[in-house]
């Protein structure tokens, strides 16, 4: 099964929709992170869990916590799916 990559405007549309952030809020800076945005634990926890759920992946504790930018939570994604795919 070929999925399509996890990408910027997935996680933008994740912390639009389900964070709450506008979209002006969202920088285009991947290499931003989360404390910048002035996400706090919960929200952390809330983008976690979502990516979880909506991406079929499984996101430890421990990961979650070493992900702080966007571009780690896309990476970390897009290296799931593609274990994932290949098991």
């Amino acid at each position: 099964m070929n999925q399509a990559p996890f990408t910027y405007d997935d996680i933008k549309h994740i912390l639009v929709e389900r964070i709450g952030f506008t979209a002006d809020e969202v920088p285009d800076d991947v290499d931003t992170s989360f404390r910048e945005l002035g996400m706090d634990s919960l929200a952390v926890v809330e983008l976690q869990l979502t990516l979880q759920q909506d991406y079929h992946v499984t996101i430890p504790d421990e990961d979650a916590h070493a992900m702080v930018t966007l571009r780690e939570a896309i990476d970390y994604v897009n290296r799931q799916r593609l274990v994932a795919g290949a098991a």
